[in-house]
């Protein structure tokens, strides 16, 4: 029974571990840099601002401005290409507004007021599911020289010892100590239970 209880506080922790340091992990990006969220000098202002990013899942992105002359709104794709305000997804009007990225995928925001979009203040990004995996380095190798082998061609080598004799061994029974089958059910129900507290506990550190 003290077997299982510290197996299981074990495993209790190493879940809490990792997903705190998922949460911690998570990048803040202030939209617009030193700009910030405002009509921007060009169309492509921030077009050029989101290709210079790699935004990933639970990442978190800022946006500060002038609170009563830009807003910040989420929208589809087609309101995203027309400036369509009439049917948002969601609305922020106090600054600054945190927006957490917790799923991947693309997304769209813009600011809703006069002719902001219509200026250039949108914002249309791709949030990946992490990070892509850089390729291994590869070095190139020398060929090694051919090999002799050993015998009456090549006496300078020694002939090849006798394999040993290898006894098979049985492996041994099982500890009368291990934990019975019913065991993995219940870490595999404690497993989702911390990830859904810990899900609740990102959310509120962002």
């Amino acid at each position: 029974m003290k077997m299982r209880i510290v197996l299981l506080t074990t495993i209790v922790l190493e879940i809490t571990l990792l997903l705190l340091f998922h949460c911690v992990n998570a990048t803040t990006y202030m939209v617009g840099d030193a700009l910030n969220w405002v009509e921007p000098p060009t169309s492509t202002t921030y077009s050029l601002w989101t290709s210079s990013n790699v935004f990933v899942k639970d990442d978190i992105l800022v946006f500060s401005f002038n609170t009563g002359i830009h807003n910040v709104a989420e929208v589809t794709k087609t309101s995203y290409n027309n400036c369509n305000t009439s049917s948002l997804i969601s609305l922020h009007d106090q600054s600054p507004v945190r927006i957490p990225l917790h799923k991947s995928g693309k997304r769209y925001f813009i600011s809703s007021l006069n002719n902001d979009c219509q200026n250039g203040q949108k914002l249309a990004m791709n949030v990946l599911q992490q990070l892509p995996t850089p390729p291994p380095a590869t070095s190139p190798s020398a060929t090694p020289p051919p090999e002799l082998a050993p015998g009456a061609n090549n006496p300078a080598l020694p002939l090849p010892a006798a394999a040993p004799n290898h006894q098979v061994v049985a492996p041994p029974p099982p500890s009368r100590n291990s934990a019975p089958s019913y065991f993995s059910p219940n870490i595999s129900l404690l497993s989702v239970f911390v990830s859904l507290v810990m899900g609740l506990l990102c959310q509120s550190i962002v």
